[in-house]
């Protein structure tokens, strides 16, 4: 990859960073609400299956899927056509994503007990617990609608290098939840139905404030949509594979819920909350990495220039690798300190920080395989190669099912995190090898020796985690602010300590963090 093409992807994954890091913050203090207002019980675990759904719709049909399958058909139509003929397009496919999406909500809200049946059918046992589930799938049930025509707002944006208000759109999700929680869910009999209210509205916040940004770029919202559209057949048949090649890693763990839902009451919510942390490490960096090398690799496949592609592919699994180790290491030695001083509060108990640190230490593991995945994923559907993939998640859900009840009883909820991550590294491993077959060499002697001096590197930041909790006295009965104090000083002591072993073991990946902070350091000037 020439220095040009780097500088400019830099400086794009910088832009996207920010407004993700802003947003994933924002996830946090909504989940930190959730916390306060519902617990780690009942009325959570029932959220979490009856949000976890509405998220996977989210991950699949929206973001995962959507991205991956529309922006690689918009890139290479847009080379081939005229502005006019693209814009039709795009405004045909808005409105016959809605129908479809629109009649998916409908079938949602009339089967939602079956649905509830097949996601969590250990709260059967709980007459209160299943009623309000139902209620709870119903209630966001039309929120698939609206995340997904501002996801495919967010893939044209991308597709044209606009990247900021798409990655900056979940704040205002984010923000609504957290209103709707101190309201809402204060005048409301049951909090959860207050928040489920949030949801909704917090997904017509991401879809309008969107709209003003493709309006400048040319886009038309006079209605009409197709079915018989050339381009519109091609993303759904895309779509259709895609949906189970992308989602993969959500609907491990939607099979994590169903699984718990056996266990314990608050396994279900412990996943959650592991999930949400990991959901934060992987926002900040590795999403923006996605975000923008998609776009990157789908020019490189429309022009035919697979060696570029597979440069910036290599590019990506190395910056992926230099933020995703270091972050493994850091998660499964702090996860302790890092659930109670986020979480521990109101309703959420020490028992509830001991079992999700638990779960989160074991999600950790499979950290820099979920990223690699991600990525890897991408390049295929960038060359419109869905199959692959797709046999990729269905070995990698088998696997995960198998293992989930071989683990789920000896370690609880550890054991179905464990298995998602065991799961995702076999997946990363079959894509790497068919992709190397099918286009050739990646450059994995490069990749290997970058992993190495990342290892060793990491390796320094995990005793500096060891030793600086010590020294920072960190105890769960000081107050928050000395707690929170010790455990960011931590965690920023250690950070330090890994990019000085960077420089002495010459890891040639530290260039993108100076690249994102000079051009972040430039723009602010």
């Amino acid at each position: 990859m020439d220095i040009k093409n780097e500088g400019r992807i830099l400086k794009s994954i910088g832009t996207v960073g920010l407004a993700t890091s802003a947003s994933r913050i924002f996830g946090y203090f909504r989940d930190a609400v959730l916390a306060l207002v519902l617990g780690a019980g009942l009325s959570m675990d029932a959220f979490t299956i009856a949000f976890r759904l509405a998220n996977l719709f989210r991950r699949l049909v929206a973001e995962g899927a959507m991205s991956t399958a529309f922006v690689p058909v918009f890139v290479a139509y847009r080379n081939e056509h005229t502005n006019e003929e693209l814009w039709d397009f795009a405004r045909k496919f808005f409105y016959t994503l809605a129908v479809g999406t629109a009649a998916i909500v409908l079938l949602e809200v009339v089967f939602a007990p079956w649905v509830v049946h097949i996601m969590a059918p250990g709260f059967l046992e709980s007459e209160e617990k299943w009623q309000l589930t139902v209620l709870l799938t119903r209630l966001m049930a039309p929120y698939l609608v609206l995340v997904a025509l501002a996801a495919l707002l967010g893939g044209v944006l991308n597709s044209l290098g606009h990247f900021w208000m798409p990655a900056l759109s979940p704040v205002f999700f984010n923000v609504s939840i957290i209103v709707s929680a101190f309201l809402l869910a204060r005048v409301s009999q049951e909090p959860a139905v207050g928040i489920a209210v949030g949801v909704l509205v917090g997904g017509g916040f991401q879809l309008v404030t969107q709209i003003p940004a493709v309006v400048r770029k040319g886009m038309s919202f006079k209605f009409g949509w197709s079915l018989s559209h050339p381009q519109i057949r091609k993303v759904g048949a895309l779509l259709a594979l895609t949906v189970f090649g992308v989602g993969i890693v959500q609907i491990n763990l939607l099979v994590d819920s169903l699984m718990a839902s056996f266990l314990r009451e608050g396994s279900v919510s412990h996943l959650y909350y592991a999930d949400r942390i990991m959901e934060l490490v992987l926002g900040i960096f590795v999403i923006s990495v996605v975000t923008v090398m998609l776009p990157e690799m789908s020019r490189s496949a429309a022009e035919r220039d697979v060696p570029a592609l597979k440069s910036t592919l290599q590019f990506s699994l190395r910056n992926i690798a230099f933020v995703a180790i270091p972050a493994t290491v850091g998660l499964f030695l702090l996860a302790d300190p890092i659930i109670h001083v986020l979480f521990e509060r109101g309703r959420f108990s020490d028992v509830d920080t001991e079992r999700t640190a638990v779960a989160l230490a074991f999600y950790a593991l499979g950290l820099c395989f979920i990223s690699g995945t991600k990525m890897m994923v991408s390049a295929f559907y960038a060359l419109q190669d869905t199959k692959t993939p797709v046999k990729a998640a269905g070995i990698s859900l088998v696997l995960n099912v198998v293992l989930n009840w071989i683990l789920m009883q000896p370690l609880k909820q550890g054991g179905i995190a464990l298995a998602t991550s065991i799961s995702s590294t076999v997946s990363f491993g079959y894509l790497v090898y068919w992709f190397q077959k099918k286009n050739g060499p990646i450059g994995m002697h490069e990749i290997r020796k970058s992993v190495v001096k990342i290892l060793g590197a990491s390796a320094v930041l995990g005793g500096s985690c060891l030793v600086l909790i010590r020294i920072f006295a960190f105890g769960t009965e000081m107050a928050f602010v000395w707690k929170a104090a010790a455990l960011f000083g931590t965690i920023a002591g250690a950070v330090m300590a890994y990019v000085i072993a960077c420089v002495f073991f010459k890891v040639d990946e530290l260039r993108l963090l100076k690249g994102i902070w000079f051009r972040g350091a430039g723009r602010s000037c």
